[in-house]
């Protein structure tokens, strides 16, 4: 258990749960509460500086932000149908042109995905933080805790989005790469149809599948990295590893889950009619490993880097490029 979990479980035992409440502790992204028709998902995130998401334009912060806090719904099973935010800001920093645009990017998210904004609350603070709230309903909910040996390893979109995101802000980088967060309501549908688990990336792609692994006293096996092409491009430039997009722990909010290897010819038919992209990673291991294959070999069983551990990101950086360099080649 990290420092994290620790605190959010020493928080969590002095508090009164509902007997309504499905999941327990870390089992589900949302809350997951039994209704007299169905479930109720809840889902709570607070977003700053330390996320590392750029603030110049307002209208893409606001998309962000949006997708952000509604993933938790997704990676439950849920369709959102309320959505609502606290924010604190400095007015001398974000003034009413930056309001505006902000709002009408999670707009266009909440638009899209049919929500409802609900009301909120706003606040001052010398840097800005924004709380998202989101409400869901689902007939099926998924959690985290439920997959085997030999299940198959599947993700939206691709690895190192929110990584990218990240060193464009802490390298200074005047950029013009845009990097959004997608929506991915309707992956989710057929998501909900497939898998046995589900989780978001928002903390990286190593950290989710380490969080399945724990739960389910299981190993995976990654041998596709899956890499944002943009991103990849990216790290070259800078010289450094391609698997820091994995490593990382700035996620890119997509979902990553586990189906049974005798239902992907029927998922991937039905995600072929749908229209839909899913991209297998890797598959689910008995043995208690975490291995990374492709141009190079790593077993991360070890692996135990988090980036609040470190004043400075970049020394982050540094230790986890260092870590690889480490554990390179050493799968048995």
């Amino acid at each position: 258990m990290n420092v994290e979990e620790n605190i959010i479980s020493l928080i969590s035992e002095q508090l009164p749960r509902s007997k309504k409440q499905l999941n327990e502790l870390f089992q589900s992204d949302a809350e997951i509460l039994k209704k007299k028709n169905g479930f109720m998902l809840f889902s709570v995130d607070d977003f700053s500086k330390e996320d590392h998401f750029r603030a110049t334009d307002p209208f893409q912060l606001g998309k962000n932000l949006a997708v952000a806090t509604l993933s938790d719904i997704f990676a439950s099973g849920g369709v959102p149908q309320y959505f609502s935010h606290s924010v604190a800001l400095n007015p001398a920093k974000w003034d009413n042109s930056y309001l505006i645009e902000l709002s009408r990017g999670v707009a266009e998210i909440l638009m899209e995905t049919g929500a409802a904004f609900i009301g909120g609350d706003l606040g001052t603070s010398d840097e800005w933080h924004y709380t998202g709230i989101a409400i869901g309903h689902s007939d099926k909910p998924l959690m985290r805790k439920k997959t085997a040996p030999g299940e198959l390893i599947y993700m939206t979109g691709n690895c190192g989005t929110g990584n990218l995101e990240a060193a464009l802000q802490l390298f200074d980088l005047d950029s013009d790469i845009t990097t959004q967060f997608e929506l991915r309501h309707k992956e989710a549908r057929l998501i909900q149809e497939f898998a046995t688990t589900c989780i978001d990336s928002s903390d990286g792609i190593v950290n989710a599948l380490r969080t399945i692994s724990s739960l389910n006293n299981i190993g995976f096996l990654i041998d596709r990295l899956n890499p944002d092409p943009i991103a990849s491009a990216f790290m070259a430039k800078l010289k450094l590893p391609e698997e820091l997009l994995f490593l990382g722990e700035c996620g890119e909010y997509e979902l990553v889950f586990t189906i049974k290897p005798e239902d992907e010819k029927t998922f991937l038919s039905e995600a072929e009619s749908r229209e839909l992209n899913f991209a297998k990673i890797g598959t689910i291991q008995e043995e208690k490993k975490v291995l990374l294959s492709g141009s190079a070999h790593y077993d991360l069983s070890d692996f135990n880097i988090g980036g609040r551990d470190f004043a400075d990101p970049k020394e982050y950086i540094f230790a986890l490029t260092k870590y690889l360099q480490s554990h390179e080649n050493k799968i048995s």
